[in-house]
């Protein structure tokens, strides 16, 4: 779900009032996700993540359709005090990063629809909370200081390749060396690791969440 492992080198800074994010001449400039724009920002972290080893190892094939309702209110709860742009008007790419100090309570989870996962069968809302369990257990001992936390960064599996994950993440790195912070993720994909090394990342901590599904918490440490 993201391009091919390149340097990153594109320097971005905020527009204070557009919602876009200004680049260098000739390039694209990454927007905000507008409140008209979740659907499609949901439908495109589906189609990413569609053959995740997350997701393949929650949902069965018989029930790959719930793919829509997790990552709907995933993007919902932390949207509400989160940033999230897409890679251009385009919209083949798509980023969102939290405060750490902002983390969403059970009361926004609620109200983001995550009561409807209930539905879910058992085998899925079992494991689906397995993983929420355990990659929370580690993101509280792998960092305890102030950070960035990346939620997600997907590319349409048609435009993967072309560099939108390096525009991306470029986005989420300026944003933290300008406010000082390190940056924290999860990844259960090991495709990933090497992309998200290149930016500075390293592996704080690998556990296996089961034996069909390992994940990998990453720092990036204050430039």
């Amino acid at each position: 779900m993201l391009p091919e492992i390149i340097t990153p080198s594109v320097v971005y800074s905020f527009a204070s009032q557009s919602g876009k994010l200004r680049v260098g001449d000739g390039m694209v400039e990454p927007i905000k996700v507008s409140s008209k724009k979740h659907g499609r920002a949901i439908e495109l972290l589906a189609e990413a993540f569609a053959n995740d080893p997350m997701i393949k190892y929650v949902l069965s094939e018989k029930v790959r359709k719930y793919v829509n309702r997790i990552y709907g209110v995933m993007f919902k709860t932390y949207l509400e005090k989160g940033s999230a742009y897409f890679d251009s008007s385009e919209m083949n790419g798509i980023i969102l990063w939290i405060d750490s100090k902002e983390d969403p309570g059970l009361g926004v989870w609620i109200r983001s629809g995550a009561l409807k996962m209930l539905t879910f069968p058992g085998r899925s809302l079992n494991r689906l909370m397995k993983v929420g369990r355990a990659i929370s257990r580690v993101h509280k001992k792998c960092i305890k200081e102030h950070h960035l936390h990346l939620i997600f960064i997907a590319v349409s599996p048609a435009s993967q390749g072309k560099g939108i994950g390096k525009q991306l993440l470029s986005l989420l790195a300026h944003e933290a060396d300008s406010k000082g912070l390190p940056c924290y993720l999860e990844t259960q994909n090991p495709s990933n690791l090497g992309f998200y090394e290149s930016f500075g990342f390293y592996v704080a901590k690998e556990i296996e969440i089961s034996p069909e599904l390992r994940s990998w918490s990453m720092v990036r440490p204050i430039s």
